[in-house]
């Protein structure tokens, strides 16, 4: 498959909005606290609309940056087949890297509340996201998966 970088963005931020509706209907349904647009977006600017809104932009470029470098990877391990189901392992190696940042989260943001529940900070989510709820880990590796897939889906479209 040949490297399209115009594809791969399209793909990464058509894979980071279905990535980050699932973790909303996920963090509904399982009770967790997960928002991963107020926390980013939080890093800038204090909690509330702005923050969230900075932070899906800030998402959604990661999402596309990550699908470039899925892309990438595709080309170089020469992947002409299977693209979808190279795109769910990359999704869980995706995951393993995202849920070892979360643990260290709280060293680099500033409005990241270690302890307690804050109404102007965001909670500090813990490896794997723990802290956020037992559930979090299965989350965080299942939207990285629905990024991979659907990313991979776009791609290959």
């Amino acid at each position: 498959m040949e490297f399209e970088l115009g594809k791969a963005i399209v793909a990464g931020v058509v894979g980071t909005l279905a990535m980050t509706a699932v973790m909303y209907m996920g963090s509904m349904m399982m009770g967790l606290k997960m928002d991963m647009p107020m926390t980013l977006g939080t890093m800038v600017l204090s909690k509330g609309t702005g923050a969230w809104v900075v932070g899906l932009m800030m998402h959604l470029m990661m999402g596309a940056v990550f699908f470039i470098i899925y892309g990438a990877l595709f080309q170089a391990f020469g992947v002409r087949s299977g693209v979808v189901g190279w795109g769910a392992v990359f999704g869980v190696a995706h995951a393993v890297m995202a849920g070892g940042v979360f643990g260290m989260m709280p060293a680099l943001h500033p409005r990241m509340a270690t302890t307690g529940d804050s109404p102007d900070k965001v909670p500090a989510p813990g490896y794997f996201g723990l802290k956020l709820g037992g559930m979090a880990p299965v989350a965080v590796i299942a939207v990285h998966v629905v990024y991979g897939v659907v990313a991979a889906l776009v791609y290959t479209a």
